[in-house]
């Protein structure tokens, strides 16, 4: 019964303690969430948006975030065809084409998809519905 008992006495203690850092060790805090900034890191939740406008024969995409993307070439005829209020989702390429390290995919009687690139930003046009 003595080894019971010394388990006991220690698992008390153990469950006493305080929980904090060993020396030396700086506290965790949990990593800030990068759902709306692009520049945040390479791993990322999966995000979707509205379309909000193609300009330029399907060259550029701007999404109800304000984000301004612009489509990598051979998928310009693609893009071209994508109309305000489409929805697309936004993911990072495991193989990016060139400087080309996102995808646009918008699925609807067929699913689309587009390479592309962060161009800039515009103020934000969050839908009301």
């Amino acid at each position: 019964m003595r080894p019971t008992v010394t388990v006991a006495v220690l698992a008390l203690a153990l469950a006493a303690a305080p929980a904090t850092p060993l020396a030396g060790q700086a506290p965790w805090n949990p990593a800030p969430s990068c759902l709306s900034d692009w520049s945040c890191g390479p791993n990322r939740a999966p995000l979707g948006l509205y379309v909000r406008a193609v300009d330029d024969g399907g060259r550029y995409v701007s999404l109800e975030d304000g984000s301004v993307w612009e489509v990598e070439i051979s998928d310009r005829a693609t893009s071209a065809s994508w109309q305000p209020g489409d929805f697309v989702g936004v993911r990072s390429i495991a193989a990016p084409r060139g400087d080309y390290e996102h995808l646009l995919t918008r699925v609807g009687d067929l699913e689309q998809r587009a390479a592309v690139r962060l161009a800039g930003r515009r103020a934000p046009a969050f839908r009301t519905e």
